[in-house]
């Protein structure tokens, strides 16, 4: 009897949309700098700064998001972020000073935080090594969905109202969505009341074996965490990325608009235009690594290329459609990393030290990458009055990050579970076979 899709339908979309929703909120500053630093008085740097302090918020309950999610479930931890940072959303934009900015900003960090961990441990208790990288794809359209949405929808509401308004009206969704997130998902498949019987024991006992595959793997304590090479690594890797990636989106906005003189209403749409080829991108290196069973080449080969593109585009002199046709290929390749990173801590892990390791790299990176990249962005576009360094700099990050991810030697990974194994416990699912088709 083969396996039913329900997975793939219930659970992929509704984590999904959460973090869409969530990384709106978190980019949507990047359209609404000019404004704000025209009515709040700050310069380039400060810009920078508060675009970044997010991530200092984040850092600290990234971190320890991941032993929350363990102690408490995902679910339960996921529906008290969606609830709390969709409060400091809408608080961001009944801020009058830059004091009352910060905080706001500073106070959603902590409360999305906990995020990353508890998806990623979420969709590794329901999809098999097999599987997961399709899994974890389809959930990472949500960073060029979310910014789709929030480019063209934030600069239509900063043309006709103001970023206050953008701030509330785009926060208001964490509430909505918390309330369908209760409804609708689901700890572990064990649990849910719509999956066939067949299924629940397939998917209970291949991850159990994809765990047995783990356990000359030292687990449980930090300690441990932190001895292993590949953490550092992917920990490394995924800062140097971050960087390059969060510097080149939220300053991406400010750049078109310098260069070429548009409404900013224009340059939503033209900012939408890299995320769109993102999602392309995602989407089929995801199949192509799951189809191969490769992890390192799959992530860090795109950095370079990002890389590449990335120096190009800047470097083009005056031409727009050059350079906005160059910034749609960095788009292309940027974050095609991303889902197949954090696929490879839960296949060379146990989980319980899986989830904190992601918490660990997701946090500590995301600081690097959300704080020190727009504000090293920012600092040096106010010494140099251009994007030509900046920009030259974040391509240069992404080299490193490359390389680092592409020296990765893992021992054995949930990848290498023999599939006489898992036949013994059931069908392989329809859509597996489909997707793979």
């Amino acid at each position: 009897m083969p396996m039913t899709n329900k997975r793939w339908t219930r659970i992929v979309p509704v984590v999904f949309l959460m973090y869409t929703i969530g990384y709106m909120d978190r980019v949507n500053i990047g359209m609404a700098i000019p404004a704000m630093s025209k009515d709040l008085g700050f310069a380039a740097t400060m810009a920078g700064v508060a675009a970044g302090i997010f991530f200092w918020g984040y850092l600290v309950f990234d971190v320890a998001g991941g032993n929350i999610a363990l102690k408490f479930g995902a679910k339960r931890t996921i529906l008290t972020a969606l609830i709390v940072w969709g409060l400091f959303a809408i608080l961001t934009g009944f801020a009058h000073s830059t004091g009352e900015l910060l905080t706001s900003r500073f106070l959603m960090g902590l409360a999305e935080g906990p995020i990353w961990p508890s998806s990623s441990m979420l969709l590794a208790q329901w999809f098999p090594a097999k599987e997961r990288g399709r899994a974890f794809g389809l959930w990472n359209l949500c960073i060029p969905v979310g910014a789709i949405a929030a480019a063209p929808l934030s600069g239509w509401l900063l043309a006709h109202w103001s970023w206050h308004v953008m701030f509330v009206v785009e926060g208001i969704p964490a509430w909505i969505w918390a309330v369908m997130w209760a409804l609708l998902i689901s700890e572990r498949p064990s649990e849910a009341r719509w999956l066939p019987e067949a299924e629940k024991r397939y998917l209970v006992t291949t991850l159990e074996a994809e765990q047995e595959t783990m356990t000359q793997v030292p687990t449980q304590n930090w300690l441990d965490i932190l001895k292993n090479p590949i953490v550092w690594l992917l920990l490394g890797s995924f800062s140097f990325i971050d960087m390059a990636g969060y510097g080149f989106s939220l300053w991406l906005p400010t750049a078109l608009k310098i260069g070429s003189n548009l409404g900013i209403q224009a340059v939503g749409w033209l900012t939408a235009l890299p995320w769109v080829m993102s999602a392309i991108g995602i989407l089929l290196v995801t199949w192509s690594s799951d189809r191969r069973k490769e992890r390192r080449f799959h992530t860090g080969v795109p950095m370079i290329l990002t890389a590449i593109f990335l120096f190009w585009g800047v470097n083009v002199n005056g031409n727009v459609g050059l350079e906005i046709t160059l910034f749609a290929i960095v788009g292309f390749f940027l974050y095609m990393y991303l889902p197949i990173m954090f696929t490879i801590p839960t296949e060379v892990l146990p989980q319980r030290t899986a989830i904190p390791a992601i918490a660990l790299i997701g946090g500590v990176g995301n600081l690097f990458g959300g704080f020190v990249g727009p504000t090293l962005v920012g600092f040096l576009k106010s010494h140099t009055h251009s994007f030509i360094v900046p920009f030259t700099v974040l391509a240069l990050f992404a080299v490193i990050a490359g390389v680092l991810v592409m020296v990765i030697r893992p021992k054995v990974t949930a990848l290498d579970v023999p599939d006489r194994l898992i036949a013994k416990t059931g069908p392989q699912t329809s859509t597996t076979m489909d997707l793979e088709g």
